[in-house]
């Protein structure tokens, strides 16, 4: 009989059943999720594979550029624009670009999130099989909601993730939260339903409003192109405004209503989440990568880093998140070799 763990890696290990010969390193890069409450979204860019690795959170991938394969213990599925899968706590992943792939994760206590569908998804007899949450096994589940749809989303996503900038108090970042996981779910929710099941009641719509303004959108689309592509340039909201002959005031309120933050934020936003991946995939000092996306001042990145990840992008490097090689991981590895 197992013993009592003593610390929260040794009841992971107990609940999950993993070899106490080979224990999990944890790591914090997602340690954003601390309450049941929490929702953590963060946005990487892939072009190299991951580690076989493990959350002890619920975890949705999105695609919203390129593509990418991704393998679990169970097993693989491409993922392409517009896709995004689901993943129970303790299952691991790993994801390989093809040749890059733009992806927002979103970390959640499954518990949490089992219960907050289920209250979006009152009636299960008008779910597809397998994918309402009280029926959910944690294997891995894909919808294609589209491109389209995920765009409007990914504004949300966006504020999300600034919302867990450590400026709100506790009680704002819930509710807040709470807020934006509805509209996200307004979105998504009729991809989870049989259209063959019979309703009394309205169906959900897309949310109304300026979403819907393809002009906006494209001035907006080609700024973040603009900034990703020179992500280096000392960019204001005045140079920004020029290059796209508009005016300062409405580059600003487009990019807030479609974006989900000012140019200059989502300028941070942007050039964080490549410093991110040059921490990740690269050797270069952390001094270096700073500079390539634009900071001068490495103490800058690694503010913005820390707030993100909770750790420095030196502690991020020295602590692998890797997952045991188990019987079903030496399988897919097998497979692996002979394909």
């Amino acid at each position: 009989m197992r013993s009592v763990a003593a610390t929260p890696e040794d009841a992971f290990e107990a609940a999950h059943d993993l070899p106490p010969s080979q224990p999990i390193r944890f790591t914090r890069p997602y340690a954003a999720v601390q309450a049941p409450g929490d929702i953590a979204a963060i946005e990487m860019v892939r072009t190299v594979p991951s580690s076989r690795t493990v959350f002890r959170h619920a975890k949705i991938l999105n695609v919203v550029e390129g593509s990418c394969a991704l393998d679990t213990a169970e097993s693989r599925h491409v993922l392409r624009p517009g896709m995004s899968l689901a993943l129970g706590t303790g299952k691991w992943c790993r994801v390989r670009p093809s040749p890059s792939v733009r992806i927002w994760a979103i970390y959640a206590d499954e518990q949490f999130w089992r219960t907050q569908m289920a209250w979006f998804l009152p009636d299960a007899e008008r779910v597809i099989a397998g994918l309402h949450p009280l029926e959910w096994d944690g294997r891995a589940i894909v919808l294609a909601p589209g491109i389209a749809v995920l765009r409007q989303v990914e504004p949300i996503w966006r504020q999300m993730s600034i919302l867990r900038s450590g400026t709100h108090s506790p009680e704002v970042v819930a509710t807040h939260t709470l807020e934006l996981l509805a509209r996200w779910m307004r979105l998504i929710l009729p991809y989870f339903l049989d259209e063959a099941s019979e309703t009394t009641t309205a169906p959900w719509t897309p949310i109304n409003g300026r979403l819907t303004d393809s002009g906006s959108i494209g001035y907006v689309g080609q700024a973040i192109r603009l900034l990703r592509g020179r992500i280096a340039e000392p960019w204001t909201v005045g140079a920004l405004s020029r290059e796209l002959s508009l005016s300062r005031t409405h580059l600003t309120r487009m990019c807030v209503q479609h974006a989900g933050a000012a140019p200059m934020r989502l300028l941070t936003e942007l050039r964080l989440t490549e410093f991110a991946r040059l921490i990740e995939e690269t050797d270069i000092s952390v001094m270096r990568a700073a500079s390539e996306v634009g900071w001068s001042d490495p103490r800058v990145a690694s503010h913005w880093f820390h707030r993100r990840y909770g750790i420095t992008p030196t502690q991020y490097r020295r602590t692998p998140h890797t997952v045991p090689e188990d019987r079903q991981s030496h399988a897919i590895a097998a497979n692996d070799t002979s394909r």
